[in-house]
């Protein structure tokens, strides 16, 4: 685990902490959680130092740390995905990730180019 500080977003649902960022804040203030404010964010946005987080979060982050890779370049759809994934609970990404291994991309495509309308890919 190489970041020692981390958003409210990336700890959202990990390890079964609160799903919500009402839920998270009041944990970690209940915790006693070391915070900062985030550099450079206008606002409330604050971030927690790993040091202080209970160790079943310690030991998910460690497993799967989120790199730095929501940044000026991300698409909007990447940003959607990444936001949802981390609002899965560990249960539910592996669930995900094992179906996506299993079917593979491209048949999970194929099996929502041919589901509901609302799911089909839309040529840009």
């Amino acid at each position: 685990m190489e970041k020692a500080w981390f958003t409210t977003n990336e700890l959202l649902g990990v390890a079964g902490l609160p799903k919500s960022r009402q839920g998270l804040n009041k944990r970690a203030k209940e915790h006693g959680w070391e915070k900062r404010r985030r550099k450079g964010v206008q606002g409330k946005g604050v971030e927690y130092a790993v040091w202080s987080l209970p160790e079943e979060v310690k030991t998910s982050l460690m497993q799967e740390t989120p790199p730095d890779y929501v940044g000026k370049s991300a698409t909007v759809q990447e940003h959607t995905w990444i936001q949802i994934y981390h609002q899965l609970s560990v249960e539910e990404r592996t669930r995900l990730i094992g179906h996506i291994l299993r079917e593979g991309a491209m048949g999970m495509l194929a099996r929502l180019e041919n589901g509901p309308q609302e799911y089909k890919i839309k040529e840009e």
